[in-house]
């Protein structure tokens, strides 16, 4: 009698542990489930621009600031009238900036590029696998989509290049309106309006305009600026 007491409580103990090692065992494999659908199938939103974007942001119109009170407090003459015509496009400059900076704002909390392509490398390997081993039936359609995968990845790389360069570009912006206000305080040192950096200091930032011009097009049309809207 006493055998079969300590044989049931040994069986209900079994019982009761295997118990907890499945339901344990069933939860941790749903909190990893959970964990890699947030990581591969959440879209994870970056809603604000890079530090380094930001700062550039804040220098560009910081000189562009410092341009204007330059230009606008130099005495009235032929040197003030010169400096009027910088202020043109420099304020052009910044009108684009500010769509450049929306468009890329936009970009930033729609899209998480870098995951994005890291999940791809990964669906692309594992098809590279099930290719090893799939049925004849089979490896047409796995060879399809993986075309279409490398199809997908390659724009959104392309995408992110764009990204990087827009960036970049912002960066060059505040670096060039800085220069451009050392220029124009060497030249109404000197006094001279016929001084030949007036004249470079147009041209390069009429080409600035032009390519920053450009770029806010590419953005329209990839419906990040603001002709989406």
């Amino acid at each position: 009698m006493p055998f079969l007491v300590v044989a049931l409580v040994l069986v209900l103990i079994l019982a009761v542990g295997f118990g907890i090692i499945y339901l344990s065992t069933t939860l941790i494999l749903k909190i990893f489930s959970l964990f890699v659908k947030s990581v591969f199938d959440q879209p994870i939103n970056v809603t604000s621009a890079p530090i380094t974007v930001k700062r550039s942001l804040r220098e560009a119109r910081h000189y562009a600031q410092l341009i204007r009170k330059t230009a606008q407090q130099h005495p009235a003459g032929p040197m003030q009238d010169r400096l009027a015509l910088i202020i043109k496009p420099v304020d052009e400059w910044l009108a684009n900036l500010d769509r450049l900076e929306t468009a890329l704002k936009k970009l930033y909390g729609q899209r998480n590029l870098t995951r994005e392509i890291r999940q791809f490398s990964f669906e692309i390997e594992k098809l590279h696998r099930q290719l090893l081993s799939a049925d004849e039936e089979n490896l047409a359609s796995l060879r399809s989509l993986l075309e279409s995968k490398r199809k997908h990845q390659k724009a959104l790389q392309q995408l992110q290049s764009f990204q990087n360069q827009a960036e970049l570009r912002i960066q060059k912006i505040a670096s060039d309106l800085g220069a451009t206000h050392a220029e124009m305080l060497l030249v109404t040192a000197k006094g001279d309006f016929k001084d030949n950096r007036l004249q470079r200091l147009d041209e390069n930032l009429q080409d600035q305009v032009t390519s920053l011009r450009d770029m806010i097009s590419a953005m329209d049309e990839m419906g990040y600026g603001r002709a989406a809207n």
